[in-house]
């Protein structure tokens, strides 16, 4: 009988040929910014539902459930309330996602005049196929049956007069129709939903009603689904336009439809919906196919379960769930409760365990568990032009969810649009589907809560999770107090090519400012490694840029020789004295420098004499004391500047009026160049220590071990390090003016091992640290305060302007090399002050524990690409109170998988909460070539790229080797050389890469 009455829907359905979907809608306005008015009364507000905030194991899955068990029992106890769980899942929303990621880094590349389309297009082509869009809602209904007759009967006879005193509005909203009593009802449980779920540790978002409505009308046409439609509904309190009626009879009938806001269902519904047959449905430029779930789950099954057996089915469905719950669970079920005990001898086994189930749910109703109602229905969809595709996709789906815990489903439905619209999102508690009375618990442990949940909705980088949900990640986002990064893993793991990935998402994030010509410009960061790993990068983007720009990417291998003499005194143009930070990190240097090799600290009292050479140095070479004085040919740059300008000098004239005239001739660069003459060097600290001024409070101090005069060491220490330092000890020759990206590798200025080596690791990274950053620190108001001359004091500021507007990044590759002395200290100093200054901090090193406790803690993203340790996993665990289910993934971590990117750990910090995730950084080949920081890799990118241009060369390499590297070739080849029995030296493996790109290179002409 019941297949009977479903065959005559479906004809019913398919005479109608297209239909009318309003009736589909029973919202019908807005009550405050939350939620939305039924015609029946009813209200309904909707949560965007993200998932777990950590990765959960399943006691947490079973502890979450139970803790939502109990705090939504009271709710469910009641007639009157529904849940719906809806979720979609679909590869096409995937690739919009994606493409619309990929053009906002593609629209700042072209304004930064970035050539980078062989890296985007691979990213188009690539990413698509291996992420899948998924959107999950949480709809709150709440019933007029939830309130006492009393009330009821009172809000109803509320209701009934303000619709009665409105004019004739057909096809309109009348507003202030909420059910007064059931209003304050449903905000309470509004309220307490979100905090039962937050606090059972699931991300749970209280959308406005635009964004409400906005997500309803994308699931019903899911061709929008992705898109940045401009669309926004139009409620109560909206400015509108008065339209012409519709309807001829709506004049001679008052009715007033079109001076009001329009029908939400004319809003929501664009296309009417055809019957194509029994099972599909078109609406708009997509079909659909739905079916119900007639007998639920035997046993209970996370809903992920489903979601990896649709994807590992490989068919790329699109398809959605609503799953709804209701209060009442035994309502309806009485007769299918009496009838199984009468026919229990016709089918002893399925009639007694639905005799079984009953008396178990009756058992546990109320008594530390609430049996509810139970409704689930499916639907898959497809463009319009492919319903073959689209059967065929409905029917694996089908088979999918027989399969997910052994529930049945119908094979025939009746009204197929029914169907089809009983898993829409939010317009009714209507329902095709079967219900069934179940285990609250049950249900919450079948629902699509335990999906990883991500704090960013759009962002320049993009991972993705182990089941293929994008998770994009936005560096320096303001949904962080900081960003401090750091980057844990060992050789091979994939630490410095996400530290990569992350600096180029940077570069090309929408944060990036405009300079006052309002053209785009790129953002600053700078680098600090030992060793190449940093040069792909550069080299990458120094390439893209057109010729005149190349200047601003520079990749430099400091060595100990004048011609890369950086002097640390030099101050901000036109300045006579350091700014604060500046003369801080002065001092700490000295302080550095004057440190035993065998010790920690300088000598008491060094800090203090360093400081006093540092003031006394700048007085003496001011203007008022003794400047020092021009001298031609010191510089040629700067006397072509003053002949063309005309400016006359003689033997009085000082490097500081030189500079003070080319800046007010617009010569700015020029000026820098005079200014590096004018100021002191570490030289100039053995005479300026003698002055009577500074020697006096220190004169009868002395080295405790040795007991030599605190003076007369430390003009040792300064002697020594002059000698030792060559870089440190002239004025600056080393110019990166102009330059925003640039990275240095301190490989050959630096020493591995040794006391001698551990202090001058820490000397060369505190220089680099200030050549790189200095004007990262101006702060405004020590700019406004100063005694500078107008013009000056307006250049800087304008500088710490253009500054602050956009990302300027710190990284730090190797930290453990850093010695542990001073750098350390200037680091955590960095840290604590990074937010204000809005500078980015990334650290990079091999084990967890290299890294101060100070750091770990203030660090706000913590990347675990691999923990090698048991005891490096222990501090992880407890540094940051993770869960013991995440022990054994961050145990696992290994390095990149063949196939599927390097699998990381993250700890993000948020202002509000916590999230950890696991993902993977999946790169293209072109990408990985591109970023590759092995040194196999690097020599063999760095030939090529010179024979062939940049994107030429990575196009051969990832093709011939589209794993990314080539370092198992090449060691292959070397395998081979030793056991032919010749000896393997730097120069056999510098003759195999050669050797492998000239066959590159050949190949690229053929």
């Amino acid at each position: 009988m019941v297949a009977f009455w479903h065959q005559v829907a479906a004809h019913l359905g398919r005479g109608a040929l297209k239909a009318s979907l309003d009736g589909y809608c029973r919202l019908e306005t807005a009550h405050g910014e939350t939620a939305l008015v039924a015609d029946d009364g009813s209200m309904m507000s909707l949560f965007r539902l993200d998932g777990f905030r950590s990765l959960p194991g399943e006691e947490d899955v079973t502890e979450a459930c139970d803790r939502l068990r109990v705090g939504l029992s009271p709710f469910f106890s009641k007639p009157g309330l529904a849940l719906q769980f809806w979720f979609g899942h679909s590869p096409e929303l995937g690739r919009r996602e994606v493409e619309t990621i990929i053009d906002d880094s593609a629209r700042v590349a072209r304004d930064n005049a970035l050539d980078l389309h062989d890296l985007l297009d691979e990213r188009r082509k690539l990413l698509p196929s291996k992420l899948y869009g998924e959107r999950c809602y949480l709809a709150l209904w709440t019933r007029p049956s939830l309130l006492t007759a009393e009330d009821r009967n009172a809000s109803l006879k509320r209701r009934t007069k303000v619709l009665n005193a409105a004019p004739p509005i057909s096809l309109g909203q009348i507003p202030d129709t909420a059910l007064e009593g059931l209003a304050i009802r449903h905000d309470s449980f509004v309220t307490a939903l979100g905090r039962e779920f937050n606090s059972a540790g699931i991300a749970l978002e209280l959308l406005n009603n635009y964004e409400a409505l906005n997500a309803i009308r994308k699931i019903v046409a899911p061709d929008t689904l992705g898109l940045n439609h401009p669309w926004r509904a139009t409620l109560p309190g909206d400015y509108l336009k008065a339209r012409l009626p519709s309807l001829g009879r709506n004049i001679t009938r008052k009715d007033i439809s079109n001076l009001v806001w329009p029908k939400l269902s004319e809003q929501i519904f664009t296309d009417h919906a055809e019957v194509i047959d029994s099972k599909i449905v078109r609406i708009g430029n997509t079909v659909f196919s739905g079916f119900d779930i007639v007998l639920p789950p035997e046993i209970v099954v996370q809903f992920n379960e489903l979601i990896r057996r649709v994807i590992a089915n490989g068919t790329r469905i699109s398809w959605r769930c609503s799953i709804l719950m209701e209060s009442g669970g035994f309502a309806g079920q009485m007769f299918r409760e009496q009838l199984a005990r009468l026919l229990a001898w016709t089918a002893p086994t399925h009639n007694g365990r639905i005799k079984e189930s009953f008396e178990r749910l009756r058992q546990t109703d109320g008594d530390g568990n609430t049996v509810i109602r139970w409704r689930a229905s499916f639907a898959a969809w497809a463009p319009a032009d492919e319903v073959g595709q689209l059967r065929a996709h409905v029917s694996s789906l089908q088979e999918m969810v027989k399969s997910w815990g052994n529930c049945h489903t119908n094979a025939v439905v009746g009204d197929p649009l029914d169907c089809v619209m009983s898993s829409a999102l939010g317009l009714s508690t209507a329902s095709t589907a079967e219900s069934c009375a179940a285990d609250l618990l049950d249900v919450l442990a079948m629902a699509p809560i335990v999906r990883p949940a991500c704090p960013w909705q759009r962002g320049s980088i993009i991972f993705r999770t182990a089941d293929g949900k994008p998770f994009p990640y936005q560096p320096g986002s303001s949904k962080q107090n900081a960003s401090v990064d750091i980057m844990v893993g060992t050789p091979g793991s994939g630490k410095s090519v996400l530290m990569n990935a992350i600096n180029l998402g940077v570069a090309l994030s929408p944060q990036s400012g405009r300079g006052g010509d309002n053209q785009a410009i790129l953002p600053r960061i700078a680098i600090i490694d030992i060793g190449p790993s940093s040069s792909g990068l550069i080299s990458l983007i120094r390439d893209a840029l057109p010729p005149n720009r190349r200047h601003e990417a520079m990749f430099h291998r400091l060595k100990m020789v004048d011609r890369d003499a950086v002097n640390p005194f030099d101050t901000q143009l036109c300045c006579r004295k350091p700014f604060a930070h500046e003369r801080a990190f002065l001092v700490n240097l000295i302080g550095l420098i004057c440190t035993p090799e065998d010790a920690d600290v300088p000598y008491d009292g060094v800090s203090q004499l360093a400081e006093a050479c540092v003031d006394e140095a700048y007085r003496y070479y001011s203007d008022e004391v003794s400047p020092k004085r021009y001298s031609p040919t010191m510089d040629r740059h700067v006397d072509e500047a003053l002949k063309k300008h005309h400016f006359e000098v003689d033997e009085e004239t000082t490097w500081w009026e030189i500079v003070d005239v080319l800046f007010a001739k617009n010569e700015h660069h020029a000026a820098a160049l005079a200014q590096r003459l004018a100021v002191p060097i570490l030289g100039d600290l053995i005479p300026i220590s003698n002055a009577e001024t500074v020697r006096e409070p220190f004169i009868k101090m002395r080295v405790q071990s040795t007991q030599e005069p605190m003076v007369g060491a430390f003009q040792r220490q300064i002697t020594a390090a002059i000698k030792q330092y060559v870089i440190l000890s002239n004025p600056t020759r080393f110019d990166i003016s102009g330059a925003r990206i640039v990275a240095f590798d301190l490989a050959g200025v630096t020493e591995a091992t040794g006391k001698r080596g551990r202090k001058q690791t820490a000397v060369m990274y505190m220089m680099a640290r200030q050549t790189l950053t200095s004007d990262f620190w101006l702060d405004e108001d020590e700019i406004k305060g100063s005694d500078l001359p107008d013009a000056v004091r307006a250049h800087h500021l304008l500088r710490f302007q253009n500054n602050r507007q956009m990302p300027k990044r710190i990284c730090i590759d190797e930290y453990h090399l850093t010695g542990g002395l001073g750098i350390r200290d200037q680091v955590v100093a960095d840290v604590r002050v990074g937010r204000k200054a809005g500078v980015q901090i990334s650290l990079a090193s091999q084990l967890i524990g290299d890294f101060d406790h100070s750091i770990r803690e203030l660090a706000t993203n913590i990347f675990l690409c691999n923990v090698p340790t048991a005891e490096s996993v222990r501090t992880v665990m407890d540094t940051y109170d993770l869960p013991a289910s995440l022990k054994p993934v961050i145990s696992r971590l290994s390095g990149p998988e063949p196939g599927e990117g390097a699998p990381i750990v993250a700890i993000f910090k948020l202002k509000s909460q916590t999230y950890v995730q696991h993902f993977y950084n999946q790169l293209g080949p072109i990408e990985l070539w591109a970023l590759s920081t092995t040194a196999e890799d690097t020599a063999l990118r760095a030939i090529l790229y010179e024979r062939l241009g940049s994107p030429e060369a990575r196009h051969i390499l990832a093709r011939r080797f589209p794993a990314g590297s080539a370092k198992a070739e090449i060691e292959a080849e070397l395998e081979g050389l030793m056991s032919s029995g010749k000896m393997l030296d730097e120069s056999a493996r510098s003759n195999v890469i050669s050797r492998m790109a000239d066959d590159l290179a050949k190949g690229a002409f053929q």
